[in-house]
């Protein structure tokens, strides 16, 4: 059973969860939107780094944008 303490400790990191969010959102409505990538040739390399806080759902949702940036949806 959770007490009032850890309660008040999960809405705290929820909210900050959330704040980060919201944060993330304004900084891509921010960004200029950019013309489709045409690829003339079959390759390209794409290097990426990402953060060790970065969550699975992020991950899948950064590679699905960029599939459908690629043309590959």
């Amino acid at each position: 059973m959770i007490n009032s303490e850890q309660l008040s400790i999960l809405a705290a990191q929820r909210i900050a969860e959330l704040h980060r969010e919201a944060a993330m959102s304004r900084l891509a409505a921010a960004l200029p939107r950019r013309r489709r990538i045409r690829l003339r040739r079959r390759g390209i390399t794409v290097e990426i780094h990402l953060s060790a806080d970065v969550r699975p759902e992020q991950v899948d949702q950064f590679f699905a944008s960029l599939a459908r940036h690629l043309g590959a949806t």
